[in-house]
């Protein structure tokens, strides 16, 4: 049998790429305060996984739990992120990233918590090994160069905090906490920002290297950006999303250096397409189309 402990759980744009592959599938099952109620809610929260959606190329191998093959994803209740949960005998389809999504009163200065799920396994031959790598490579210890999450668990304030419920910022007022800029900053952690081995094998004395982010100073808890990093979106600098704070009033997109990171930490990340293949694309289709915590500032 191998015990693969959950990770550890990091608080806190929108296209349309054909060649991404990644399918965030969220699951409510233990939303038992009803956060998600409101269907425009979830809307906002589909939104915000479409950032990774349509930028992560990557190929995840299914995960079928059979007879004697056993895969159990373990993971924290998102209405009770102190409490954990378990599946027995659970399979994923080719591609498929569960997320489990709920919320729950935190306390004055969290908006969220977000982490990528453990899993216990048992089970013949190479099931264990293909499982947990997903086609990926290797993805735990010391020689971590990738990331292959079955998915894990998301949770944001039900009580304390004045959200925006917005795909855009209209309407933001500055008394507000954008959930969009929540949401994308959990996903990210799930992901493996801040999370994953591959992320911890790249830092040195509270820096991290990659290839493609340079050399990045990182907050204290080793699992975010120093606060004040900046970066660009669509040539626009801005905070990048990966610092451990928001201020109300703001919406944070996923920056360039926020991408960086996470092809660093094996993520296949396809360009940004230009403005004329996009209209071709829409055209086309019809229009079809991460518990360290985060602070309020």
């Amino acid at each position: 049998m191998i015990i693969r402990p959950l990770s550890a759980a990091l608080l806190i744009a929108l296209s349309t790429q054909a060649q991404a592959n990644i399918d965030i599938q969220f699951d409510f099952s233990y939303d038992t305060n009803n956060f998600f109620s409101d269907a425009s809610r979830i809307s906002v929260l589909e939104s915000a996984a479409s950032v990774f959606e349509s930028r992560f190329a990557d190929s995840l191998t299914a995960i079928t739990s059979s007879g004697q093959n056993s895969f159990d994803p373990v993971y924290f209740n998102p209405a009770d992120p102190n409490a954990s949960l378990s599946n027995n005998n659970d399979s994923f389809a080719t591609n498929v990233i569960r997320v489990y999504a709920g919320g729950y009163n935190f306390s004055a200065n969290t908006l969220g918590v977000g982490g990528g799920g453990g899993y216990t396994c048992s089970g013949i031959g190479s099931f264990c090994s293909d499982a947990s790598q997903r086609g990926q490579g290797d993805v735990s210890g010391a020689d971590a160069i990738d990331v292959a999450p079955w998915g894990g668990s998301i949770s944001f304030d039900s009580a304390g905090t004045n959200w925006h419920f917005g795909t855009t910022t209209a309407g933001l007022d500055s008394n507000e906490y954008d959930f969009y800029s929540v949401a994308v900053h959990e996903l990210a952690h799930l992901l493996g920002f801040g999370s994953s081995d591959a992320f911890s094998n790249l830092i040195s004395t509270g820096i991290f290297v990659g290839a493609e982010a340079g050399s990045i100073a990182l907050n204290s808890d080793q699992g975010h950006w120093a606060s004040g990093t900046l970066s660009l979106v669509n040539g626009v600098s801005q905070e990048a999303a990966m610092t451990p704070s928001l201020s109300n009033g703001t919406r944070k997109s996923f920056t360039e250096l926020d991408f960086a990171a996470m092809q660093d930490i094996g993520w296949q990340v396809t360009p940004v397409p230009e403005a004329d293949t996009w209209a071709m694309l829409l055209a086309g289709l019809g229009l079809v189309g991460f518990a360290a915590r985060r602070r309020k500032m």
